[in-house]
């Protein structure tokens, strides 16, 4: 009688294991230092603002490098662009999504989701480049503006920058829904708008969501699109919901004046005071998302 064969060991656990757990546990650390020094510096940095000047970093209006630092506009800013980016981008991605899950099969649904994943991976200045060319000129047309650099305008730009992200992450979602919840849905008489209503998004709610804050998350950090067709007024839009007039957001504020102020002066610090809320912030949607999407695959 044969023996069993016996798996083959692994090459790291036949040579050198500890080499390998040295060189996995120095990688591990290396990232964890190189988080916490990231960090470090960013709050480290932002704090003479806030001992300078309070909070009128948060709460101030007007913006004058080295003399006043009111960064409310800025803020303001960056959550109506990414409001209007999410009201854009999120009903068309999970309509997409549910579409692409439900209605597709075979490779027609792979050459969908294939096209989603590349449009996702196009560098942010190719659609910065291609709103300037085409959707500044738009909204000044169709609002009769003197100039299309908008708050409306980068609004619109993020969102199709992130409907990409949000529809590829929402159709994993639908389709981790296992097919027998359908199956038994059908079987008991529902129609497949009925299925679809009542079992397949209730159980794909925690992953829309998380796509849902993971787009948020690449729409609060996007830099250079949003940096060419805002504006870039330090100012509130009058009235306060004119959505067609320049603003700021703190992307784009950063990109634009961080490297002429590096190191030096309030005007560094109040920058870094704006990076360390968008950092808390994106970070805090980030991890909202990935536990979202962690609910899917428990």
């Amino acid at each position: 009688m044969k023996a069993l064969s016996q798996p083959k060991p692994s090459f790291v656990s036949l040579e050198y294991p500890s080499l390998w757990f040295t060189l996995g546990a120095i990688a591990v650390l290396w990232t964890l230092g190189y988080a916490s020094i990231l960090v470090f510096t960013v709050f480290s940095e932002a704090f003479p603002i806030f001992q300078a000047e309070g909070w009128n970093l948060i709460t101030g209006t007007e913006w004058i490098p080295e003399e006043n630092h009111g960064g409310f506009p800025i803020i303001f800013g960056s959550v109506a662009v990414t409001s209007i980016a999410l009201a854009f981008a999120v009903p068309l991605a999970w309509a997409s999504a549910v579409f692409t899950a439900e209605c597709l099969e075979g490779r027609l649904r792979l050459f969908v989701k294939a096209v989603m994943e590349l449009l996702a991976g196009i560098p942010g200045i190719i659609y910065g480049l291609v709103g300037m060319v085409f959707l500044s000129p738009w909204i000044k047309n169709t609002f009769h503006l003197i100039d299309g650099n908008t708050l409306l305008t980068a609004g619109l730009l993020l969102g199709v920058m992130i409907l990409p992200v949000l529809m590829t992450l929402a159709e994993d979602a639908v389709r981790a829904v296992p097919e027998e919840y359908r199956a038994t849905a059908l079987a008991l008489g529902l129609t497949r708008w009925e299925t679809l209503r009542s079992v397949t998004l209730p159980q794909a709610r925690s992953g829309l969501m998380g796509a849902l804050f993971l787009g948020m998350g690449r729409a609060l950090g996007e830099t250079v699109a949003v940096l060419l067709v805002i504006g870039s007024l330090d100012r509130l839009p009058s009235p306060w919901y004119n959505m067609l007039d320049a603003g700021q957001n703190i992307p784009a504020k950063l990109g634009r004046e961080a490297a002429e102020s590096l190191g030096y002066g309030l005007q560094w610090n109040a920058l870094m005071g704006l990076g360390a809320l968008l950092f808390i912030v994106a970070a805090s949607t980030t991890i909202l998302g990935n536990r979202f999407l962690g609910r899917i695959r428990t």
